[in-house]
């Protein structure tokens, strides 16, 4: 990776954000601390998110802090750069961030649900005020997707780290590194040999190089993507070798903020859906699809649920701890 030398980046810009209330940012740094999946992304022990990513043409990081409380929230988010900002960086910057942990979206309907669906409801509750933290751009969310397919996330993670190693960027401040996603043309260039020396197998080293280069040629757009139908940016994704249905709904529910997307066929929704609605067992993809009809038009919200809920070992209703001001690592 190429390194950006420490002393070139310092805050440049700072801006405050003001949240749709009720918005629980400790709860959405927690998410993001207890997520096997996120590779790029800071969480500090000064309650800070960090994160590298290239705006408007411009390297930055970004810091993201809370300054309010659940029912008036304030974000401060701090831009790091080499050298003085644009407006149109700003703008990037504060519309990543908005998108990033979903500032905007009114919550009302989706609070309601807990009174439609009892169960699904002491989970609403307990996580009053966090909303789905997506990943910043759609094509990182398809990359990682696709190495996730069929192996743990350990080793998943694993492989993420060498795409990084092989493809990305890093930048240096005061508080650390901050590596950048890898691009899609980075990727589209590399030789699958390579992949495949670094514990990547056959198929995955394919799928990666040729869906980076379906992206990197505009075959597969994903701001045309965002406007379409469901049913029909399903087709669009899944046309494409090694991206299947759960691929593709888990792109449009983390990449582009679809809302009720809902990847179905996840196993860890199946198997804590399962425990929570009395199965005993891991509920199949169709058993998911049905129970969450309840939830339709915030099924997208509702998966993040479950995420969270998995992730802090919540695996039923009773597990669920009477307080979340327990200690987390952030680090």
């Amino acid at each position: 990776m190429t390194t950006v030398s420490q002393s070139q980046l310092t805050v440049v810009r700072t801006v405050e954000l003001a949240p749709a209330p009720p918005y629980d940012f400790a709860l959405a740094l927690r998410y993001v601390a207890t997520s096997p999946s996120a590779i790029l992304e800071r969480i500090g022990a000064d309650g800070v998110y960090r994160r590298a990513l290239r705006l408007a043409g411009r390297d930055v990081v970004i810091a993201v802090r809370s300054l309010g409380t659940v029912e008036q929230p304030r974000l401060l988010l701090e831009l790091y750069a080499a050298a003085p900002v644009d407006a149109a960086v700003e703008a990037a910057a504060v519309a990543a961030v908005r998108r990033i942990f979903t500032l905007d979206a009114d919550p009302a309907d989706f609070l309601a649900l807990a009174e439609t669906d009892p169960i699904f409801g002491k989970l609403i509750r307990r996580l009053y005020g966090v909303r789905p933290i997506l990943i910043p751009d759609p094509f990182e969310a398809l990359i990682w997707a696709v190495i996730g397919q069929q192996i743990n996330v350990t080793f998943a993670r694993k492989l993420k780290l060498v795409l990084i190693e092989l493809c990305g960027r890093s930048l240096s401040t005061a508080t650390g590194e901050y590596a950048l996603a890898p691009e899609p043309a980075s990727i589209a260039a590399l030789d699958e040999e390579v992949l495949r020396s670094r514990q990547f197998s056959r198929q995955k080293a394919a799928y990666v190089c040729e869906l980076a280069r379906a992206v990197a040629e505009g075959e597969l757009d994903f701001a045309a993507l965002a406007v379409l139908p469901h049913e029909e940016a399903l087709a669009a994704i899944t046309r494409f070798r090694g991206a299947g249905r759960w691929t593709a709904e888990y792109v449009l529910m983390r990449g582009l903020g679809a809302r009720d997307s809902l990847p179905a066929a996840d196993i860890g929704l199946r198997a804590i859906i399962g425990r929570w609605y009395g199965l005993d067992r891991h509920a199949s993809e169709s058993e998911v699809r049905a129970i969450a009809e309840a939830w339709t038009g915030w099924r997208g919200w509702a998966a993040f649920y479950w995420w969270f809920a998995t992730q802090n070992k919540w695996l039923s209703p009773e597990s669920l701890p009477d307080s979340l001001n327990a200690a987390i690592s952030l680090s």
